[in-house]
């Protein structure tokens, strides 16, 4: 009871977004032509609301499904990085108990993994990881489903401003590890290329935009890091 108490004292407020969020890929879902068994099948394996609106968004414009899968594995390549950082924390000689205690991880739930983990602990902290991991999987799969039985009857309007929230609240969760500053400018960089570059290039925005941001972070600190030598 300790340990759940502590998981929803840190998720509380971040599931009830996660479920908002998702409810705005639940709607994209249902524009591509999936039915709920497939939307939910879909949010738990991508478990990334960028990856899953990306991978929606070529369905729904006609796109091939190979298309759709490959820019769910370009845009989850990013959770290679957040799973190391987790394990590193994770108690060593455990091997897949540890794996699988992060399967579900997504950014939602690696921010407050890792904030808690920085920080005060918890005394068994692989429970606490694949609790996080379990809920905010949880809460976006309904929020998904939610999304696309209510598509027809929630105006397109309404599903762009729920589909907004996604870079917001993902940067808002960054701000508590600003000791991972670049990592937070980074998120924010994405999330304020994609609009213009979207009217320009569409859905290929999402794919492109975090990657350009990621090379040129990159560039940034391989510049800085050289001065300093």
């Amino acid at each position: 009871m300790k340990m759940l108490r502590l998981v929803f004292g840190d998720i509380g407020l971040v599931i009830i977004t996660v479920f908002a969020s998702f409810m705005g890929v639940g709607q994209i879902s249902a524009q591509a032509g999936l039915d709920a068994p497939q939307t939910a099948i879909m949010t738990l394996l991508s478990v990334a609301s960028p990856a899953q609106a990306a991978a929606m968004q070529i369905l729904a414009d006609g796109g091939f499904w190979v298309a759709a899968i490959v820019t769910m594995i370009v845009v989850n390549l990013r959770f290679i990085v957040m799973s190391a950082s987790i394990l590193g924390r994770l108690p060593a000689g455990r091997g897949w108990s540890n794996v699988s205690a992060i399967g579900l991880i997504s950014a939602s739930s690696f921010a407050v993994i890792l904030s808690r983990l920085m920080g005060n602990a918890p005394r068994r902290p692989a429970l606490y990881a694949s609790l996080v991991c379990l809920f905010c999987a949880t809460a976006a799969t309904l929020g998904a489903i939610a999304g696309q039985q209510l598509a027809a009857s929630v105006p397109s309007a309404i599903g762009a401003v729920l589909g907004a929230i996604i870079p917001v609240y993902f940067a808002t969760l960054l701000a508590r590890l600003w000791i991972y500053r670049g990592l937070m400018i980074h998120a924010l960089a994405g999330a304020l290329l994609i609009p213009p570059a979207y009217s320009v290039i569409g859905s290929v925005s999402l794919l492109v935009m975090p990657l350009a941001a990621a090379a040129i972070h990159a560039m940034v600190e391989h510049r800085g890091g050289r001065s300093d030598d």
